[in-house]
């Protein structure tokens, strides 16, 4: 009994968890990152689209007598509407609203103005 011969020396054992874990880890942080994107672009479409809707009813509402404020809030409205198929019309009438614009006493809009404003709005 001197030296005893059924004592095997310490196995060592693949233990990969550590690895799985953050394997894990990172695909949920993914997940997260990637429903957090598009959660934040739907917000920010409704946001655009709830632009869009109050500047139209604003633009519906428009008081044609005051030529002046008329100007002013059809050019700071419409922009918002503004897209490739009504851009040379808003720029038109954007243009043909200058001379409303930066004069303390101004006459009535002309009625070919009002109808190009008004056809900008229906479309």
């Amino acid at each position: 009994m001197d030296t005893l011969k059924d004592i095997k020396p310490l196995v060592t054992i693949a233990d990969n968890s550590f690895i799985y874990l953050l394997i894990v880890l990172f695909v949920v942080l993914l997940m997260v990152l990637v429903a957090g994107y598009f959660g934040w672009k739907k917000i920010q479409l409704k946001r655009r689209n709830d632009k869009k809707r109050k500047a139209l009813k604003i633009l519906k509402n428009l008081d044609f007598n005051d030529s002046k404020a008329t100007a002013y809030t059809f050019s700071r409205y419409a922009s918002a509407l503004v897209n490739d198929s009504n851009m040379t019309d808003f720029e038109q009438i954007n243009t043909a609203l200058l001379a409303y614009k930066y004069k303390e006493k101004v006459e009535q809009l002309e009625q070919n103005l009002i109808e190009q404003i008004k056809g900008f709005l229906c479309v």
